[in-house]
């Protein structure tokens, strides 16, 4: 099988610099692939006495709903997720073996048991978030009992992208040009990434007419904010 390895960075330069290799730090790590337009991938990683002793991997769709794998249409995805974890394990590393049909999951996976090394590692970026795209789910509307889930890319600690959409209750996306409350609410939407994109991520100050709009997207920025901490 192709095998498909990632190596810390922070591993490497502290092997190259300093000769030694940066210690695990007992305690549960749960971090997150870069989300596609499909959705994204996590990994909860424990580690005990310094090393990986269990791996458990999840994966959500695009509406930020998690994938129930006994009735997913592509059975090699619920291979992967069932066998990777034995692999990261036994590898003790970011590491695992491509599965045919599931290459874009088990690379996620990859991604996010990576990143769950980061955190558990004693040695960390000098950064607070991860760089990448992490997706974001709000809490459910009390007007129309929808959510939005966005995607907010992130570079340097600062957001750089933001996207959007809104999941109705059938689990449907609305069209964005579809106006419920009688104001253009694709308008509002570019002044939330706008500002989104030049304030305090996750704190966008209220727009005017669009105060509904503005708290339920701080909130899910907030929540892929959370995914890309590197440590809280």
């Amino acid at each position: 099988m192709k095998k498909l390895s990632i190596v810390l960075t922070l591993v490497l330069i502290f092997s190259v610099t300093l000769g030694v290799q940066a210690a695990l730090i007992d305690g549960t790590y749960e971090a997150w692939s870069d989300a596609s337009p499909n959705g994204t991938q996590s990994a909860k990683v424990f580690i005990e006495d310094g090393k990986i002793v269990a791996v458990v991997l999840r994966e959500f769709t695009d509406k930020h709903v998690e994938k129930d794998f006994s009735i997913y249409p592509w059975p090699e995805a619920g291979q992967a997720a069932r066998s990777l974890g034995a692999q990261f394990v036994a590898n003790q590393a970011a590491e695992a073996d491509i599965v045919t049909g599931a290459t874009h999951s088990v690379e996620g996976w990859i991604q996010a048991v990576d990143r769950a090394l980061v955190k558990a590692s004693d040695q960390k970026p000098n950064q607070k978030y991860f760089d990448g795209t992490f997706l974001g789910r709000s809490e459910v509307s009390s007007y129309g009992e929808y959510y939005k889930v966005v995607w907010v890319t992130l570079k340097n600690d600062k957001i750089v992208d933001y996207s959007v959409q809104r999941v109705l209750p059938d689990h449907t996306i609305q069209d964005p040009s579809f106006e419920v409350y009688g104001w253009p609410l694709e308008m509002a939407r570019e002044s939330y990434k706008d500002a989104a994109i030049e304030s305090t991520p996750g704190y966008v100050d209220i727009i005017s007419g669009a105060t509904g709009l503005v708290i339920q997207s701080n909130h899910a920025v907030r929540d892929a904010l959370d995914k890309a901490l590197i440590a809280k």
